[in-house]
């Protein structure tokens, strides 16, 4: 992992938003950029839409989730012989949704009236928290086996269209507010760089 210029100004704001929405979330008052992307997507897609955004959500799915983190550490097991990487990839994914309910406990913000049969609270959105942990994650390893520029590219470009899809899910089907999800962002961005830290700096130690 790069630590450029770019990635710090992205870590900082990221760590600012998330301080912000968390105090806007737990204030418990109704936010103009709720409200306004709420009416936004209720224009741009209709109740025939919410098959295909359910689908797409279930990518963020625990179960989904969980499949999916058995398949990279068998490819990480056998192909990579990279056991650092497992147990940084496992870490990450399964404290970062540990986390992600102790937030939510923490801000304690009622979902949307129409998503209000889900049991948790809304703030931040686990799917777009823990999702984008794992994607980054997934992108990342695979990037390291690529080469080319054009191929690391389109990678990282697919990761951040599935990011964006599920969290464009969680607000579709009203599910969660604009904010828990952009909250499950600036989250899932801190905590990705974190354990993508560690695991570079342990990395690099273990090398020697």
């Amino acid at each position: 992992m790069r630590r450029s210029k770019s990635i710090y100004a992205v870590l900082a704001i990221a760590i600012i938003l998330s301080i912000l929405l968390t105090a806007a979330a737990g204030s418990g008052d109704p936010l103009f950029l709720d409200q306004a992307a709420a009416d936004l997507m209720k224009r741009l897609f209709p109740e025939s839409s919410y098959s295909f955004f359910n689908l797409i959500a279930e990518l963020g799915d625990k179960l989904v989730i969980g499949i999916i983190v058995l398949l990279m550490i068998a490819w990480l097991a056998v192909k990579k012989r990279d056991v650092l990487g497992i147990i940084i990839l496992v870490t990450a994914v399964g404290l970062g949704n540990e986390v992600s309910k102790w937030i939510k406990e923490l801000v304690a913000r009622e979902r949307p009236a129409i998503g209000a049969m889900e049991a948790s609270y809304s703030f931040p959105s686990g799917h777009a928290m823990v999702g984008l942990i794992l994607y980054v994650f997934i992108a990342c390893f695979i990037m390291k086996n690529v080469q080319s520029t054009r191929g690391k590219w389109w990678i990282g470009s697919a990761a951040a269209i599935l990011i964006l899809l599920i969290g464009l899910s969680r607000i579709a089907v009203h599910a969660h507010y604009f904010t828990d999800v952009l909250g499950g962002y600036t989250f899932g961005i801190i905590w990705s760089y974190v354990w993508l830290l560690i695991y570079e700096v342990l990395k690099e130690r273990l090398a020697k």
